[in-house]
């Protein structure tokens, strides 16, 4: 079997910024898959004679080193308007002390507590900012959150000998230009496994019977955003990054330090950036890869700058 070309991490990061990026923040998964193939096809004709000379890739390297030295000033000017408190400086990670950092489960569970109405005292307000920014751009009101569950079974059919689960499941009615609108909300994370073969399409013949008149709202959690590799022929589930879940939380973040989850909270959003996305515990400007710390910081800053040019905090 012929092996899959392998692209390095800061590659990939680089060429995400100098490409133009798809509507959801990433490249699309056929411009990705377009290119292994064009890379496998490229090194087998270089064996033959030089395709790209040095002046070419001289150039490209000076493209790249000109956009990271971009994101280095970035970093250091954003750096400046966060408080000290800040997730992303944080030094303790809240799953890391039991290797539990990259856990599914740890983090999928946790997820659907942080999301209901719990003893962490911060009702629907997560909820509620993570339905507003999947729907950003709509007039939403009143959201009222009836029912938020982890590892939710389903009957995937009678195909299938085990049932499946829905890593968070939550549904409830928001208001909507004067009409009450019902919402069910589904996220399927996966942070180093791959999706079971048609998993999501199995996901989505449960979800089939749903009535029109309610919005069905498909999340596919991973560290970089990226598609699923299955269920590519009628594309329904939004594709979200672990940095755009962290920043929707930490922009709540400043009205919750008077509850008592809230530096539970902050623990799980340091580990979320640091175990996941990859961000190091102790952030400079020169930083190995500082485009996931500027798209956190700038997502941040754009939310929540006061007047003053600096975030809110405790």
């Amino acid at each position: 079997m012929a092996m899959q070309p392998q692209f390095s991490a800061t590659f990939l990061a680089d060429l995400d910024i100098v490409c133009p990026k798809a509507e959801d923040g990433k490249l699309p998964l056929s411009f990705v898959n377009d290119l292994e193939d064009a890379y496998a096809h490229a090194r087998a004709f270089s064996l033959q004679q030089p395709v790209i000379s040095v002046a070419d890739l001289t150039s490209l390297a000076e493209d790249l080193s000109t956009w990271r030295s971009h994101h280095q000033r970035l970093l250091q000017q954003c750096l400046a308007k966060i408080p000290c408190d800040d997730p992303l400086l944080g030094q303790v990670s809240l799953f890391r002390t039991m290797d539990y950092g990259r856990l599914e489960t740890a983090h999928t569970r946790t997820l659907a507590w942080l999301l209901g109405d719990g003893e962490h005292g911060f009702g629907n307000r997560l909820l509620e900012a993570l339905l507003r920014h999947l729907r950003k751009g709509r007039q939403i009101h009143h959201i009222q959150v009836d029912q938020v569950e982890s590892e939710y079974l389903v009957d995937c059919g009678p195909a299938r000998t085990e049932a499946g689960r829905l890593d968070v499941f939550a549904k409830g009615r928001w208001e909507e230009k004067g009409n009450e609108v019902y919402w069910l909300l589904v996220i399927e994370a996966k942070i180093d496994a791959e999706e079971g073969e048609e998993q999501l399409s199995q996901y989505d013949d449960w979800l089939e019977p749903c009535p029109q008149s309610t919005e069905v709202i498909r999340v596919f959690l991973t560290p970089d955003g990226r598609a699923p590799r299955t269920n590519r022929a009628e594309w329904k589930w939004k594709v979200l990054s672990f940095v755009d879940l962290a920043s929707v939380f930490r922009r709540v973040l400043p009205d919750l330090q008077d509850t008592p989850g809230y530096h539970f909270l902050r623990y799980y959003l340091t580990g979320v950036l640091q175990d996941i996305c990859g961000c190091p515990a102790s952030i400079s400007p020169d930083s190995k890869n500082p485009y996931t710390v500027v798209d956190y910081l700038e997502s941040v800053l754009d939310a929540g700058e006061t007047e003053d040019g600096h975030v809110q905090s405790r």
